[in-house]
């Protein structure tokens, strides 16, 4: 009767006051009321106890038949877990929902992605995904098992070696590697190498053939650079062996362009306003919950959009919810000072030129030829010295 009872049953502390607790202890345990934790004071006129939750009615009734006080105190147990949970059933209920919903969402398709493809067999690997059912908004659990499905989209698409399928939690990922048939080297007719353009000659590479000119020689275009005559030099032209000349030729060549700017330029730039907006996106529409709408707000703006992801240890959940910023613009107007305005036209022009170069060109130097101010404009004129290749394959004419 008197011994220490679980935690989990629920219990109350008490406080009782009285002439007769010896008698009221003895009441108690007639009725079945479980006292554990006993403490008397000094002068005997007060106890502390502890009973399970249950034997608080039993309690009472013995209380009210005898002269003495109770007063309940802290209570702990799962009583008063069950109470607490009672208070905010709303709460607890919508933390399940929404765990309910991550662990639903978790096990839905949010993307589908090929690496390694081609457009061409990319676009027949969405088909065939399609027409499976792997797309986004799928259950994952209606899908069949990675393995079944690369062994079923490699037998069923043609035109790659081997495509493997991974799924990284909410993502399937198709890895390709594709069919490269190599091409059987023909045979290669007989050719010269000649210029593209006018230039002086500052290397020289001969693979195969003969070089018809020297470094610091001035060519014009078409002169032939490299022969695909060889043999010996008192020879006759029809007792030399023609080959395909294989070689590289730089040469410094020339341009001219002229670049013309106002004073003053007018462009685009961020006020630093700013707001965002959360869209609902499933099966294919989409809702704004939260958020303004930008058309209101700004007269132009610009947009970025990404979409809402849980990061777990061990993968990321995106989620249905894409989250876009919108940026302010406006357009101001900039007066530069003219030394300023020539060196942004001359960078400018330089940029411009690189474009429209190889990428293995570069520019030597760069001459302003002209320079004109006239109605809040700069105008520039300039010459470019530039190193490039000026080779190009051409066949073997007679007389060459």
């Amino acid at each position: 009767m008197f011994k220490k009872n679980p935690d989990w049953l629920g219990l109350v502390e008490m406080k009782v006051e009285g002439e007769e607790l010896e008698t009221f202890i003895n009441r108690c345990v007639k009725n079945n009321v479980s006292l554990t934790e006993i403490r008397r004071t000094s002068n005997g006129k007060k106890l502390q106890a502890t009973i399970r939750i249950a034997d608080v009615k039993r309690l009472r009734n013995v209380a009210t038949m005898m002269n003495v006080s109770v007063r309940f105190g802290k209570r702990r147990g799962l009583y008063l877990l069950t109470r607490q949970g009672r208070r905010r059933f709303g709460f607890i209920i919508g933390m399940l929902a929404f765990c309910a919903l991550l662990v639903l969402l978790s096990q839905m398709v949010w993307r589908v992605d090929i690496e390694g493809a081609s457009p061409g067999i990319e676009h027949e690997i969405e088909t065939w995904a399609a027409d499976i059912g792997l797309q986004p908004g799928k259950p994952q659990w209606e899908l069949p098992p990675e393995a079944e499905i690369q062994q079923r989209v490699s037998e069923e698409v043609s035109g790659a070696t081997w495509i493997g399928v991974e799924r990284e939690g909410t993502i399937y990922q198709f890895h390709v590697v594709e069919q490269h048939l190599a091409e059987e080297e023909g045979e290669v007719a007989p050719r010269n190498l000649v210029a593209t353009k006018n230039g002086v000659i500052r290397d020289i590479y001969v693979e195969h053939g003969q070089a018809e000119v020297d470094p610091n020689t001035y060519v014009e275009e078409g002169d032939v650079l490299i022969s695909g005559l060889i043999g010996r030099e008192e020879s006759e032209e029809e007792d030399m062996e023609e080959i395909a000349a294989i070689g590289e030729v730089r040469a410094e060549t020339w341009y001219h362009g002229t670049i013309e700017l106002p004073l003053e330029i007018r462009a685009e730039v961020f006020t630093g306003e700013r707001t965002r907006s959360l869209d609902l996106q499933l099966f294919g529409n989409e809702w704004t919950f939260w958020g303004r709408d930008a058309d209101h707000l700004f007269e132009r703006h610009h947009e970025t959009t990404d979409q809402l992801r849980i990061p777990l240890y061990f993968t990321d959940i995106p989620l249905p919810v894409g989250r876009t910023s919108y940026e302010e613009k406006t357009t101001v107007t900039r007066t530069y000072e003219e030394a300023d305005l020539t060196e942004i036209a001359r960078q400018l022009g330089e940029r411009q030129l690189l474009r429209n170069l190889d990428s293995d060109a570069k520019i030597l130097s760069e001459n302003i030829l002209q320079e004109q101010r006239d109605s809040g404009t700069v105008k520039l004129s300039i010459l470019y010295e530039v190193e490039e290749g000026i080779a190009r394959e051409a066949p073997i004419k007679q007389g060459d």
